[in-house]
């Protein structure tokens, strides 16, 4: 049986032409749970991106569910001899489609990016089927684009930043989005004890995307990205997703030493990567994005490894290096938790 997949365009011609590589390598990870054996091509036929999919049995309810959420998805088609028949389109959002593309600034990471990035972390790990919310970390947030889209999931997202204006900005338009949309909510303001002493200052937002929807929380926690395993607890996240910092320091807890010598993100890696591998669930797993001019897959893969964590390489991990800008070409890496 064969499906048609046609692809979100992009507005930038240069990235668009890495999108065919990236929905490939995304689709692939998902299929490879929701269809095991599907065969994936690119189709030039229509004249627009598109991935065809053969499969052996029609996809049923569930993986059709699951792929609504693939990034790049803009429609999926059952093909009949050469006639299109609709599928489904993107999948509903808990809380606002808009929700992670408003807030701009400098920097920004492309919020349906950040999406492959989720789904690279949720389909390399065991609670891709579960059917209750699951819980994302993102220990280097920023300003949230990547809680919002697991917002839109139905999930529970915690963020930690060492950035405190960042964190500022994100609670006020979060706040602004739920009073202007109307949804019930509750802001509380907690402190969490560090075990080396002090205290991480945290914003608790909780929510009802619906009328009568359980209540789901998004945190904002001013947090050094190394101290996270400890202060938000140990097997506490399904999954961490990260796209990692390309310039701006995140190094309060470093030696002052490391500081002024060498990988500075490589050197917090080192120390973060333990922390962060207690804060995820047996059985969950991590997806980080980073620079490739500036560090490389194997470097991180190896710090992964150290870490005690089970590196995932080969066929799909190994496809989603792709160009941004000049300086930037974004790679990612792939690692679960050891039951």
């Amino acid at each position: 049986m064969h499906y048609r997949m046609l692809l979100w365009p992009h507005a930038n011609a240069r990235y668009q032409s890495e999108t065919l590589k990236l929905a490939t390598a995304e689709l692939e990870l998902m299929l490879a749970r929701l269809a095991p054996g599907a065969e994936i091509a690119a189709d030039e036929r229509l004249g627009m991106p598109c991935l065809g999919i053969r499969v052996y049995a029609p996809l049923d309810a569930a993986a059709v569910g699951a792929l609504r959420r693939h990034s790049l998805l803009y429609g999926l088609f059952e093909d009949q001899d050469g006639l299109l028949k609709p599928v489904a389109g993107r999948g509903e959002a808990a809380v606002g489609r808009d929700l992670p593309a408003i807030l701009k600034y400098k920097g920004k990471t492309n919020e349906l990016f950040l999406q492959l990035l989720i789904n690279a972390a949720l389909y390399a790990g065991d609670y891709w089927r579960e059917g209750g919310p699951l819980s994302m970390l993102d220990p280097m947030c920023g300003r949230a684009t990547g809680l919002f889209v697991a917002a839109n999931y139905g999930w529970d997202a915690l963020g930690a930043d060492v950035d405190r204006g960042d964190l500022k900005e994100a609670e006020q338009f979060f706040r602004r989005y739920l009073e202007y949309h109307r949804f019930k909510h509750t802001v509380t303001r907690l402190s969490r004890t560090l075990k080396r002493g002090g205290s991480a200052a945290e914003c608790r937002f909780e929510y009802a995307p619906q009328a009568h929807a359980p209540r789901r929380a998004l945190s904002l926690v001013s947090l050094d990205a190394a101290l996270c395993g400890g202060a938000l607890g140990k097997n506490a996240f399904h999954l961490i997703a990260c796209d990692l910092p390309y310039g701006v320091r995140h190094d309060a807890q470093l030696e002052r030493g490391q500081r002024a010598k060498g990988n500075w993100l490589e050197a917090l890696l080192e120390k973060a990567l333990p922390d962060w591998r207690a804060a995820l669930k047996p059985g969950g797993a991590m997806a980080l994005s980073f620079n490739a001019q500036n560090m490389k897959l194997e470097r991180l893969r190896a710090l992964m490894d150290g870490a005690g964590l089970e590196v995932l390489s080969g066929g799909a991990y190994d496809g989603f290096a792709h160009w941004v800008e000049q300086a930037i070409t974004r790679d990612i890496a792939v690692c679960r938790k050891p039951l």
